[in-house]
């Protein structure tokens, strides 16, 4: 096959054709980046010396810069919406913040991520809502410039241009605001409660996802959305439950951003969710991501047997231990081991399992982005 341009490669990744080589993903996403303190190191091991703004504070991820990313084998290039000038969040102190829904976080002295640890909905019934201040998701500051922005990358690069308003969660965002406990239960013992409260959140995505597409939407090629619905070892609510009260708002959320854009909808969703797939396949899902290895049922090989062609898969190299504690040849090994395991009617694009953490080496981020540039399967 001849060598492809990025999007190209991509785009045929992701509607199940053959590539030259599978596409590879490093700052696309919001889920796909780096933390602060692994750019700093990172960035200082290729020999560039250049700030990286913040995506999200909580997380304390960066968007990485063009002059980084012009240095490495990368497919993709990220949109992203913006803060907004005015209610964002607010600072307490070193250690504490508010988001703009009104959660506290605290990162614990020695931590490198925030935990939220008050939630503002935790006693409220449902008549609360319709007085909450709920964010403004139209605020026009967060999208100002991005319609230019996205036109440059479409006209003046090859790069897949993956977009994310950054704040894209609807099950997440209620158990943030109520308390996972709580909303947990709520979910069993108050039905009408938790579907309430998603409906709230679900409009507030809703209406952020369809601002940011008015703007961008004609020149993505991926859109990314997240919610994580898994532990460890199982999906965290049973899939029954899922089905119940959660899949019709997922479902509605696809439905919207398909009426905005024909980019492929790409789902963030941690965990062992393999029972899920199915689901997501059936609402409209093109890709799933982060294809957390070390969760249960998340192996590669039985991904690629059990959903390839109608599923594709973003990810996959582990977070866990390998990155931060594997030597570089063992991350050469685990990017050959995935490859030879999706490889096949493409379907898949590489990255690391979820953001790099400050304790990655920056030798193996190396070695993952070498290895995938350079291995071919057989």
């Amino acid at each position: 096959m001849s060598i492809l341009n990025s999007r190209e490669r991509v785009h045929r990744a992701l509607t199940h054709r053959e590539v030259d080589r599978a596409p590879i993903d490093l700052g696309g996403t919001h889920n796909s980046t780096m933390c602060a303190g692994a750019y700093k190191n990172f960035a200082s091991h290729v020999g560039v010396e250049v700030p990286a703004p913040t995506l999200s504070l909580s997380f304390e991820t960066v968007r990485l810069p063009a002059a980084l990313l012009a240095l490495l084998p990368v497919d993709t290039r990220g949109i992203f919406a913006r803060p907004p000038a005015e209610g964002g969040g607010r600072v307490l102190d070193s250690h504490t913040l508010v988001d703009e829904w009104g959660v506290t976080y605290r990162r614990p002295e020695g931590g490198r991520q925030y935990d939220a640890i008050a939630h503002p909905l935790a006693d409220a019934t449902v008549s609360d809502l319709d007085h909450y201040p709920w964010p403004d998701s139209s605020d026009p500051s967060r999208y100002s410039g991005l319609a230019d922005e996205a036109l440059d990358l479409r006209d003046g690069t090859n790069f897949a241009i993956c977009g994310s308003t950054n704040d894209t969660v609807v099950f997440d965002r209620c158990w943030l605001l109520r308390g996972m406990e709580r909303f947990l239960t709520d979910l069993l013992l108050d039905p009408e409660f938790a579907r309430a409260l998603l409906e709230k959140v679900f409009e507030v995505q809703r209406r952020r996802q369809e601002s940011f597409l008015r703007e961008v939407g004609p020149y993505l090629d991926v859109i990314v959305i997240a919610d994580d619905m898994g532990t460890q070892r199982r999906p965290l609510i049973r899939p029954a439950l899922y089905r119940d009260m959660v899949k019709p708002f997922h479902q509605r959320y696809v439905e919207s951003i398909r009426g905005h854009t024909g980019a492929k909808i790409h789902m963030h969703t941690c965990g062992a969710i393999s029972d899920l797939v199915e689901d997501y396949i059936e609402i409209g899902v093109d890709v799933l991501n982060p294809m957390q290895v070390a969760a249960e049922g998340m192996a590669p090989g039985d991904l690629k047997r059990r959903f390839g062609g109608r599923m594709a898969f973003w990810g996959g190299i582990d977070t866990q231990w390998l990155l931060p504690h594997g030597a570089p040849d063992q991350v050469r090994r685990a990017v050959r081991d995935t490859l030879d395991a999706m490889h096949g009617n493409g379907g898949y694009v590489l990255g690391a399992v979820h953001n790099v953490q400050d304790d990655v080496p920056p030798e193996n981020v190396w070695a993952m982005l070498d290895e995938a540039t350079n291995y071919r399967p057989a």
